[in-house]
């Protein structure tokens, strides 16, 4: 081997184009790795938090009565038609009450050759949202709460704005339940009775017992869109009341009531970024074209409430409540939705707190 030299120079020229080589090739056709993700799932307590399922008289009774047949007949699937005519209601409302709580992840659907889709059974998700609804029910906080809240709609959709109607008349209409249970006599009158020392409403006493009609205020706060107790909480509380801008720290006045204004305002910037997000993500979300331009709708409303110059709470959170609706009743659960969902909570309890 005497003699025998090695060119580095030509092994590093060979390096160099085989490097190259490999660069075009990858450039022309890269190394592509297959992925797969599962979508997070939305889960019972962002959706129905966000559907206020509790709020609907039928859908609550009917998962709770679902939740009951899954523990006497485990594993077998039951008509909701059943259900219905146990309520007294029409029997063709079966097919879209199980998409409803199908749509919500609570059930799932036995879909016939028919079209008949009403056979259904509870999901996990939904079993836990019925007991969820079962201890709501023996919540009285939440109950007196909801019942302030759905009285006084009820005197104002019942009655109009004029009219008296009987006080106990309100067990006709089956919006004036909480979870599915209807509001107890004690816990309505006791209700009405704190919307009458708010002056929401006027009670007067008869001779079959009493009559409750709407005020002004009470118009006001239920048009708000917020609930009772949001509309009281921005009412002043009696007292000398002075206006001063921009000022913390001090009260001013002699008097032993005071009530002094600091406008400080509120802050809903990060509810303002959270419907320019749905906006934004609105056509990636495979909804319909009727839900879509509704989400785009109901975001379009809730920046507005955001970035007025006085943001009105109550009227933020209804249009939060009602965005956030729209969204969870899309069928199909996406990463983009869970996304969506989740923020706009986080922008929520950044505003109000929770």
């Amino acid at each position: 081997m005497a003699g025998f030299k090695i060119n580095r120079r030509a092994i590093e020229k060979m390096q160099k184009e085989i490097a190259k080589e490999f660069e075009r090739a990858n450039r022309k056709h890269p190394v592509r790795v297959p992925v797969e993700v599962d979508a997070p799932r939305l889960g019972t307590l962002a959706l129905s938090s966000a559907s206020g399922i509790e709020s609907d008289p039928y859908l609550s009774r009917l998962l709770i009565w679902l939740y009951d047949a899954s523990r006497q007949n485990p594993g077998r699937f039951v008509d909701v038609a059943v259900f219905l005519e146990s309520e007294g209601l029409p029997a063709e409302e079966a097919t879209e009450m199980a998409l409803r709580l199908k749509r919500l992840g609570l059930v799932r659907v036995v879909e016939g050759m028919g079209g008949d889709d009403s056979e259904v059974y509870p999901t996990d998700d939904g079993i836990l949202e019925a007991r969820r609804l079962l201890d709501l029910r023996t919540d009285a906080v939440a109950r007196f709460r909801h019942a302030c809240d759905v009285l006084l709609q009820w005197v104002l959709r019942t009655g109009g704005r004029d009219s008296a109607i009987e006080v106990l008349s309100y067990t006709d209409d089956p919006q004036c339940s909480f979870a599915g249970d209807l509001l107890a006599e004690a816990e309505a009158l006791g209700a009405l009775d704190y919307l009458a020392d708010h002056s929401l409403v006027q009670i007067h006493s008869t001779n079959d017992g009493a009559t409750v009609r709407i005020t002004a205020a009470g118009t006001r706060c239920v048009l708000a869109g917020g609930s009772v107790n949001d509309y009281l909480s921005r009412q002043p509380n009696g007292g000398d009341t002075y206006n001063i801008n921009n000022s913390q720290g001090f009260v001013v006045g002699s008097q032993q009531h005071v009530v002094q204004n600091n406008h400080v305002g509120l802050d809903a910037s990060k509810l303002a970024e959270f419907a320019q997000m749905v906006r934004q993500f609105a056509p990636t979300l495979g909804s319909a074209d009727d839900q879509q331009s509704q989400i785009l709708t109901d975001a379009e409303v809730l920046e507005e409430a955001a970035t007025a110059d006085q943001p009105e709470p109550g009227r933020i959170r209804a249009a939060y409540e009602q965005l956030q609706t729209t969204l969870t009743a899309i069928g199909t659960a996406t990463p983009g939705l869970a996304m969506l969902v989740q923020a706009g909570q986080g922008a929520f309890q950044a505003t109000f707190g929770g």
